[in-house]
């Protein structure tokens, strides 16, 4: 499993996919055993969340706005 926690402000996004190449069959038995945890936590800053996401290292994390569409 992986981890990564970032820090969102309302209306920011976080996305989920998964990496090319992967065995899906594989990937869906540990979704299916472990699933995806996200943990929330109030940030420092007024307006600010932190996010940490632990899910399958085939499971790429990322904020919304550095992913191309």
């Amino acid at each position: 499993m992986g981890f990564l926690t970032v820090t969102r402000r309302e209306g920011e996004t976080i996305r989920l996919t998964i990496d090319p190449g992967v065995d899906t069959e594989k990937l869906l038995a540990l979704l299916l055993r472990d699933g995806i945890t996200i943990h929330m936590h109030r940030g420092q800053r007024d307006g600010h969340i932190r996010v940490g996401i632990e899910a399958p290292k085939q499971i790429q994390i990322s904020r919304a706005e550095l992913v191309e569409d």
